[in-house]
């Protein structure tokens, strides 16, 4: 009986084989690997492919300022862009400072003064007397909040307010206790008057509204105050590495970025504040162009 043995040929193609072997394998494993890191990045770039491309951009708040004679949107979260009323608060603030009158109309039921006077800054005595330049008008139907749209034709023409602040115009209009062409007709309207006084005054009128509407209605609505706007800050909320900010666009400049973070211990009121008291004193603003 014959022995088999191996030449040392064999016995080396044998071993290059098995070494061929674990090599593929390895490779296919590590090919699937990258491959489900590559689609997992992938997919996350593309989650936020609504974000800016330069992240760290910040706004120039300065070239997002309301334009005398026209009417600016602010559009933000929630139904009456709540996230948004901190712009038309500072520059409310700012007229103030510069004595300046402001008429603010609340159609949201939410305005709070105290939120103004904390735009000022802290070195002002008695600055709540400031708050004397604020005319607050306040509707609680559909209907009493066009007759304070009405009547603003007349009181701007005696207190030569500077700025108005519509707030939360298209909220009364939701009230289903009004039909939907009423609640269209009445807004129309109210716009109209809206825009007919920043063009004969030559001021600005700021109306705080929501970003995305919420119904068939509050789409018409808002589609509506849209149309008669000529300028627009959209406001959304961005978690960038943990962290919420407030991204910003403007229209029709097409500025764009981060709203300027506070500084750290320092409150958005404080750095609102600051940031108002520096403009002041090294620019001498009178007026919001």
């Amino acid at each position: 009986m014959t022995r088999r043995t191996s030449s040392p040929f064999s016995m080396l193609l044998s071993f290059v084989n098995i070494k061929f072997e674990t090599i593929v394998v390895f490779s296919l494993s590590l090919y699937c690997v990258v491959n489900f890191i590559c689609i997992s990045l992938t997919r996350k770039i593309m989650s936020r492919r609504n974000l800016p491309s330069r992240i760290e951009s910040f706004i120039d708040e300065n070239q997002i300022l309301p334009v005398r004679g026209s009417i600016y949107q602010l559009k933000g979260g929630g139904r009456s862009g709540k996230s948004m009323r901190i712009f038309a608060e500072a520059w409310t603030a700012l007229n103030l400072l510069n004595g300046n009158y402001v008429h603010w109309i609340d159609g949201a039921c939410r305005f709070n003064p105290a939120r103004i006077m904390k735009y000022f800054p802290h070195d002002i005595p008695e600055s709540d007397q400031l708050l004397h330049g604020l005319f607050v008008g306040r509707g609680f139907t559909v209907h009493q909040f066009a007759q304070l749209i009405s009547r603003l034709k007349d009181e701007i023409r005696i207190s030569k307010a500077k700025m108005i602040v519509v707030d939360g115009p298209i909220t009364m209009h939701l009230d289903h206790q009004i039909n939907e062409y009423e609640a269209r007709s009445l807004l129309r309207k109210s716009m109209n008057i809206l825009d007919e006084i920043a063009k004969i005054n030559n001021v600005p009128v700021v109306v705080i509204t929501s970003s995305r509407p919420y119904s068939r209605r509050h789409s018409t609505l808002l589609k509506l105050v849209s149309n008669r706007c000529r300028q627009s800050l959209l406001g959304k909320h961005k978690t960038m590495m943990g962290r919420k900010k407030l991204w910003l666009l403007h229209t029709p400049s097409g500025h764009s970025g981060f709203k300027l973070e506070e500084v750290k211990h320092e409150t958005i009121f404080e750095s609102a504040s600051r940031v108002i008291h520096s403009r002041l004193s090294l620019e001498g603003i009178e007026e919001i162009e």
